[in-house]
């Protein structure tokens, strides 16, 4: 339970900086002149004291979410109970970021020992990694903000981490430490689904204390990788398993030659586009952000054995999603991890801007 309490104490002196009272004198006969008793001292009025109190209790105001699947939606109703004296008004109800909405609570009234249930739903996003949204809620006649946390990791149904200070992580960590350019990756099958690794960006998985060729499949691996091998540190590691529900995951490789910044602001640095078939039309879509008055004009692949194709888009100024198609051709097979261009016009300047997108992609005959 969390337990917020607030207490606003006004108080207001009676004739502080004023000036003192005056006496109206009564009329008095004219034969007979009399003089006024003498006013009375004025004196200062005692304190006025006004004591507001506002105090709530949330059932369960920190929701642990546990794993979380990519692009799932997550629903879940928060209560809070006005256990103060006075009735509190929703002022607003403003979730930390755009993949979390909740419905309109403006002007509603909490009375005394009245409880209110605040819906949130979160749509987890395509990337892996910890996730936290607060849902922060304002009430008239409670100075402190309510925060209505939920956390969780989003995750495939195989877990992809590797130990960064003790702590399994999301992630390669080799921009704080670059010798971790070479390292173990566990997988773990949070489902508890027994799987085999297939390969690992595009190669032959090198098991620890296995032999690939003869595998079973389990629920845990460790497999070792070697970033050094590749032209350059590629900004993820890729890895393909036979899970139905992970058949391409990846984890994001921080290192100094990764950082990725796109033009425009995209939700996600790259689109996991999964194992696909040659010449199938894998449909897939992408996020933006804040895109204001531009207008996303078009998709193309920067690969030619791919073709991109823009096929509709929703949403507003704040957030864009885009759909598009990929088709790979018969020269795409294999692992594969390249950008599309995404085009938007600016209707003022009439000049594009381009913004590129990776995509990852398992591509099998």
């Amino acid at each position: 339970m969390l337990i917020l309490k607030t207490a606003l104490v006004a108080s207001i002196l009676a004739g502080c900086g004023d000036p003192p009272p005056t006496t109206t004198a009564t009329d008095a006969p004219a034969t007979a002149p009399q003089t006024a008793p003498p006013a009375a001292a004025p004196h200062a009025a005692p304190p006025v004291a006004s004591t507001v109190a506002g105090s709530v209790t949330v059932d369960q105001a920190n929701v642990e979410l546990g794993f979380i699947a990519p692009r799932s939606t997550i629903n879940h109703t928060f209560r809070i109970t006005n256990t103060g004296e006075i009735p509190l008004t929703v002022m607003a109800v403003k979730p930390s970021c755009t993949c979390t909405t909740t419905i309109n609570l403006d002007g509603k009234v909490i009375a005394p020992g009245a409880t209110l249930e605040v819906p949130a739903s979160m749509r987890a996003p395509a990337s892996t990694g910890q996730k936290q949204v607060v849902v922060n809620v304002v009430l008239r006649g409670l100075p402190t903000v309510v925060e209505l946390r939920m956390v969780g990791e989003i995750a495939f149904p195989v877990r992809a981490t590797t130990v960064v200070a003790g702590k399994d992580v999301p992630y390669i960590d080799a921009d704080s430490d670059p010798s971790r350019v070479r390292g173990t990756v566990k997988l773990t099958s949070t489902d508890g689904k027994p799987f085999v690794v297939r390969a690992v960006q595009g190669q032959a998985p090198v098991l620890e204390g296995t032999d690939a060729s003869k595998d079973v499949p389990r629920s845990e691996y460790l497999i070792a990788y070697d970033l050094t091998r590749f032209p350059k540190v590629p900004p993820y590691l890729v890895i393909e398993t036979d899970h139905p529900g992970a058949r391409l995951i990846d984890l994001r490789v921080r290192h100094a030659t990764t950082h990725i910044k796109p033009i425009l602001s995209l939700a996600e640095f790259r689109v996991n586009a999964g194992c696909v078939k040659v010449g199938s039309v894998v449909g897939v879509d992408i996020e933006i952000k804040n895109l204001g008055l531009l207008q996303v004009t078009g998709v193309r692949s920067a690969d030619p054995r791919f073709t991109a194709t823009m096929v509709g888009q929703t949403g507003d100024a704040k957030l864009r999603t885009v759909a598009f198609t990929i088709v790979p051709s018969s020269q795409a097979a294999g692992f594969s991890m390249f950008p599309v261009v995404i085009t938007a016009l600016d209707p003022v300047s009439k000049r594009p801007v381009e913004c590129e997108q990776l995509v990852l992609i398992q591509v099998d005959p």
